[in-house]
């Protein structure tokens, strides 16, 4: 029992560790959006989904930032060159480097279906709300919102075109929306090409099929940059809201 817990404690600490950072930040995300003030009129509109769109995109934030580590060999070899930082446990630790890169992947798989379906019902709210602006709704009333001085858009679908259409057209004409598809095929390329039998019987595409990783990053950063995601939360101007309903 004292063999596996030295052979195998540092490793559970590890994964418990990422596990507690990605559910710490998943939850609290999620109530900043589900429950806070800034997001109030947001949520008129998108619903609960808005929650769970940007939850899973804090934790895509944070495996992103990690999935590389484990696959670079010129840390990885420095590591375990340097005994003064690296004890012979944590040695042990870095030859599964692999294991630790396939559990993060797996969770950016999880957290990019997650954010995909909340972002299809999203697109589907927004463009249903814009095309119904003119109803006597709370819904129509922050649709009707524009962009300029003293007032700012929550729905960022400007044209009456009803689904499924308009979600097509929201997905590959704004910027957010193209990347988001773009990253999202070059991850679904990159994890089916890595399954098992790929890997043994056909490893070039494994292999060529890896390097997408540069689109998937660049896109990843135009992709948060080019967000249309926007707030409006006085509540003197809910007020106002309320009376023309």
């Amino acid at each position: 029992m004292s063999n596996w817990v030295g052979n195998e404690g540092l490793s559970i600490i590890v994964i418990l560790a990422w596990l507690g950072i990605n559910a710490f930040l998943f939850w609290n995300f999620y109530l900043v959006y589900d429950e806070g003030p800034r997001y109030f009129y947001s949520r008129k509109i998108y619903g609960s989904a808005l929650a769970w769109a940007r939850a899973p995109a804090a934790c895509l934030n944070f495996n992103c930032l990690l999935i590389l580590l484990p696959v670079c060999r010129n840390l990885l070899s420095f590591l375990r060159g340097s005994s003064a930082c690296c004890g012979r446990s944590l040695r042990r630790q870095l030859d599964r480097n692999l294991t630790f890169h396939k559990m993060v992947a797996w969770m950016i798989a999880l957290h990019t279906a997650i954010h995909t379906v909340a972002h299809l019902f999203n697109v589907e709210r927004l463009v249903d709300a814009r095309v119904e602006a003119n109803n006597n709704t709370i819904q129509g009333v922050l649709s009707n919102l524009e962009d300029r001085d003293g007032e700012t858009y929550l729905n960022f679908v400007r044209l009456k075109t009803e689904n499924p259409i308009g979600g097509i057209n929201v997905a590959f004409t704004f910027l957010a929306g193209l990347t988001g598809v773009v990253i999202t095929l070059a991850l679904i390329l990159i994890i089916t090409s890595s399954t098992k039998i790929i890997r043994r019987s056909y490893f070039e595409v494994f292999w060529y099929t890896h390097h997408l990783f540069v689109i998937f990053f660049i896109g990843l950063v135009i992709h948060g940059a080019g967000s249309v995601f926007a707030v409006y939360s006085s509540f003197s101007d809910y007020l106002n809201i309320e009376k023309s309903i």
